[in-house]
């Protein structure tokens, strides 16, 4: 396989899942033996590892209002057809909304004349309130040459809510043993004891993503208060950044959890991190196919989620029907799954806004995995489903479609 191919991403910024996914989808491509250039609408740093050459539109990118966006698509649009002439590229895989835009309005005005793959790596349902979004995508989707959705829900809501219908899905790969090799690294020095110590009476719970209102973050501190009432060494573990980081702060000094609850920021290596934790938990409002949940089965780790859509059950419960319902909390074969929580933003303490039904359901899992020794172990044998995402297997699909032609 020696196609030129173009990777278009917002950026390829650590922290984010779907740069993530450009990063490595492009890496291993290359290492297939095809050409693969990446270019990006922003410059920012660190930088996801990458294999391939690199190329960015615009070094002082700054995001703006609906309208600034817009009169974006106009000018960059031009720039990616003039690049994908003087490179060759065969191919371009555009990643989420906005470079999905940006890729096909290259052809559509610009006379761009390269295959278009998009790819859809959030739930699109959370788009319907807005009468643009919703329009963007129901225009600009159908004109290009394929969909990729990362979850099979996303793309049955791609087909029924957007009429979309050029659509398959690949899920996102995963590369299970270097997980693992990463894992054998050490612990950052200034962590180490907030990890180790008092192991014999504390208990680490883990979470990464970004600080922002789709990973619901505030539910998981809040339920933690109660954890915490039970179990006083029991700690929390967020990995990752954003602009809820200092309003998260004073919701942990208002709930009096600040040697229990730590923001620990964005981290290159977070696999000694997972390897250190007794327990994942993710606190999403929406997802599209949650990679720290793969990452997370990798090492092995139990793991409780919320069943929002999409992905979660996906990924977890493979023995669940999408669609079909469910008691929660459910104890799966490979994972727990807890009641979705609403999109609703509280940063109060508990005594002012007592604990909703799924915090409520959210603490209880917590201090059912510290205090029945049991649960864990049931659910610490769950590598066997993340083989569903390895590398070879998901880039053999890639492989297949680019060579569909």
């Amino acid at each position: 396989m020696k196609m030129k191919v173009l990777i278009l991403v917002e950026s390829l910024k650590v922290g984010g899942g779907s740069e993530r996914f450009a990063a490595t989808l492009g890496s291993k491509l290359y290492q297939e033996g095809c050409y693969v250039s990446y270019l990006t609408l922003m410059e920012e740093n660190p930088k996801y590892e990458f294999k391939g050459d690199y190329y960015t539109l615009n070094e002082g990118y700054i995001y703006g209002n609906i309208f600034k966006r817009t009169l974006d698509l106009f000018i960059y649009a031009p720039k990616i057809t003039k690049l994908c002439n003087e490179l060759g590229i065969e191919t371009i895989i555009s990643v989420s909304e906005v470079a999905n835009f940006h890729a096909v309005l290259s052809r559509w005005l610009y006379g761009n004349k390269v295959r278009i793959i998009a790819t859809q790596h959030i739930n699109p349902e959370i788009f319907l309130h807005s009468t643009i979004k919703t329009d963007l995508i129901k225009f600009f989707y159908p004109r290009a040459d394929k969909v990729v959705c990362v979850s099979k829900e996303t793309e049955k809501i791609l087909n029924r809510k957007y009429g979309v219908q050029n659509t398959c899905t690949i899920y996102n790969m995963m590369d299970i043993e270097e997980n693992i090799k990463l894992s054998r690294e050490e612990l950052p020095k200034e962590y180490k004891e907030l990890f180790n110590g008092n192991k014999d009476e504390s208990f680490n719970f883990i979470n990464l993503g970004r600080l922002a209102r789709q990973k619901g973050q505030w539910f998981l501190i809040r339920s933690f208060r109660d954890v915490v009432d039970h179990h006083p060494h029991a700690k929390l573990f967020i990995l990752g950044d954003g602009v809820l980081r200092s309003k998260l702060e004073q919701l942990i000094t208002d709930l009096e959890l600040t040697d229990n609850v730590y923001l620990l920021g964005e981290q290159k290596n977070i696999f000694p991190f997972l390897k250190e934790s007794d327990c994942f938990v993710l606190s999403s409002l929406w997802e599209g196919l949650p990679l720290v949940l793969i990452e997370a089965l990798t090492m092995n780790l139990p793991i409780i989620s919320v069943d929002c859509k999409t992905g979660p059950r996906e990924v977890l419960c493979p023995e669940l029907d999408l669609g079909g319902r469910v008691s929660y909390p459910y104890l799966g074969e490979h994972a727990i799954l807890t009641m979705p929580l609403p999109n609703q933003l509280i940063l109060n303490p508990v005594k002012e806004v007592p604990l909703t039904e799924g915090e409520e359901m959210l603490s209880d899992l917590m201090i059912r995995m510290i205090e029945d020794s049991q649960l864990g172990k049931n659910y610490s044998n769950s590598r066997v489903i993340a083989e569903n995402f390895d590398k070879e297997k998901i880039i053999s699909e890639w492989d297949k479609l680019l060579k569909k032609g």
